[in-house]
């Protein structure tokens, strides 16, 4: 009973499909891909990047959000535009 249910896992390993990425050598990796992707665990198969927003940590004082640095860049436009005229 254990012996064939051992097999049948064992079989189920051997046909998954396997890992798209590539070694330095130029040889396909041959670890199974994680389910639903093509990779496997330890060519980014479970990572899903980083996460978005408060929850990447990178949040202390807003001074480098996009909103934060287009505001920065408008005034600095705004002041060089202004410095370049002769005061009449």
């Amino acid at each position: 009973m254990n012996q064939s249910r051992v097999t049948t896992q064992l079989t189920n390993i051997r046909s998954a499909p396997r890992c798209g990425a590539r070694n330095r050598a130029g040889t396909p990796c041959q670890c199974p891909a994680m389910r639903g992707r093509n990779r496997c665990r330890l060519h980014g198969g479970r990572s899903t990047g980083a996460p978005k927003g408060q929850g990447n940590g990178n949040f202390t004082t807003g001074e480098f959000t996009a909103e934060a640095i287009k505001e920065r860049q408008w005034l600095t436009l705004v002041v060089h535009t202004y410095a370049k005229r002769e005061p009449s």
